[in-house]
């Protein structure tokens, strides 16, 4: 199986592309802005599948490239954040879907309001924002194309780093941390979503599946476990609500993620956040032999 990675040189598809290389996969990668070794140009808002020109057709195509690809960066320029995102997504989508290649489809917990947490694959979607409304208008889109597509729904992704933006910001000590305590979530180590990936291709898995790592966690609680696991002294972290820390667009609070259908599917449990951070020290540790 041949596999294209829409967007191989950002956060989800750079880290995906390397793996598949890694594995010895057979796989193609896009590059927008930053070219790298084993990838070709390609501009979502003004190009097609055609365009690529590719020698071999793919058996699935990792849709991770987007325009303004967060929830604060999608209010920045509506108007090409949803002509990207949703229109030349979903024209992009139905290409394949002709060519009968697999579009792997990266959406979101933001596709929920978070009143009840714990949502599963069947729960209803009600978005509170832009981020959320674009991502449920592709879910739909796949949904009604009555052919296979991969939907998967990610909480905050993150990598085995200090300070990896996702989920640690500016832990030094001497800082002053404002962390929101009510906005529950279910963290996904990038490792873990490249593995469901995998799974999926290799065993024709088709659908929608909610994956996470962690059990449902805060971003305070997680900043006071780091600060206490690495020692990070003087800092201080003050907890407040999500809806005080001044974001351009409502959140949705309680969007936990049940993941009984992926632990069906690949035995894999939920750990404690800490036991990333074990990893983080030992890699850490192995580094500086």
């Amino acid at each position: 199986k041949m596999i294209l990675v829409l967007g191989a040189t950002g956060f989800l598809g750079g880290y995906i592309f390397d793996r598949f290389k890694e594995e010895a996969f057979d796989v193609v990668g896009t590059f927008f802005d930053k070219e790298k070794k084993g990838t070709i140009f390609f501009d979502l808002s003004s190009m097609s599948f055609s365009d690529l020109n590719l020698e071999k057709k793919p058996s699935h195509i990792i849709i991770a490239a987007a325009s303004n690809p967060t929830p604060e960066k999608s209010v920045i320029n509506t108007e090409k954040s949803y002509e990207v995102n949703v229109i030349r997504t979903k024209e992009f989508i139905d290409e394949c879907l002709e060519k009968a290649i697999v579009p792997v489809y990266f959406s979101t917990d933001n596709v929920f309001d978070g009143k009840k947490g714990n949502y599963n694959e069947e729960d209803e979607t009600n978005p509170l924002n832009n981020y959320g409304r674009m991502k449920c208008e592709i879910e739909r889109h796949l949904f009604a194309s009555g052919k296979p597509f991969i939907l998967l729904r990610l909480g905050k992704v993150f990598k085995l780093e200090m300070n990896e933006p996702t989920l640690f910001t500016n832990m030094k000590s001497g800082n002053k941390l404002k962390l929101a305590n009510d906005q529950v979530f279910t963290p996904l180590y990038i490792e873990d979503l490249f593995q469901f990936i995998k799974h999926a291709v290799e065993n024709n898995h088709a659908g929608i599946f909610h994956i996470a790592s962690c059990y449902p966690t805060t971003r305070y609680e997680i900043a006071n476990i780091s600060k206490n696991f690495f020692n990070i002294e003087s800092i201080e972290i003050i907890p407040c609500s999500i809806d005080d820390i001044g974001l351009k667009e409502p959140r949705p609070k309680l969007i936990d993620l049940d993941i009984t259908k992926y632990k069906k599917i690949t035995g894999k449990e939920q750990k404690p956040i800490i036991e990333f951070f074990k990893k983080i020290k030992i890699e850490k540790n192995k580094s500086q032999l």
